[in-house]
């Protein structure tokens, strides 16, 4: 049975830039990739090639992150983000890299997945020290840091 989507390695970083900033992110819509950018996916839906979902493998701070991960809303609840997230653990290991770092908005989705929490104060800045008030969440956020060993 075939796969309902295709994940394929991307230069091209607009549509994910646009994917992020439209999932809440403080991303600013661009071209070009920010700085430290190592590698980018996508998930396309293998029938239209619409793109579902984007992940980035990322170096903030001279440490490895999972850059940057968003799911379209309308496919949220069907495992695509833990699926992208092994997309990047996977060429992580491939590259010799024995942990990612991260920053997350929803940290409780990650802790679930095996990512431990971090000391802000202590740890590499991989993410900014907080987020404006959107009209997502309706309010001003702080992203919690956190690892990964793999």
């Amino acid at each position: 049975m075939a796969l309902p989507y295709v994940i394929k390695e991307t230069e091209d970083y607009y549509p994910l830039s646009v994917l992020f900033h439209e999932s809440g992110m403080e991303i600013e819509i661009s071209e070009t990739p920010p700085e430290g950018m190592v590698k980018m996916w996508r998930m396309e839906d293998a029938a239209t090639g619409e793109l579902i979902a984007a992940v980035t493998l990322q170096i903030r701070d001279s440490v490895y992150t999972l850059g940057d991960l968003a799911v379209r809303q309308d496919h949220r609840n069907k495992g695509y983000g833990k699926i992208m997230q092994n997309v990047v653990f996977d060429e992580a290991r491939k590259m010799g890299i024995k942990e990612l770092w991260g920053s997350a908005k929803v940290p409780d989705y990650y802790y679930r997945l095996g990512w431990e929490r971090m000391d802000r104060d202590t740890s590499p800045q991989v993410a900014a020290a907080s987020c404006h008030t959107c009209s997502r969440r309706g309010k001003q956020c702080f992203p919690q840091v956190i690892r990964m060993i793999l």
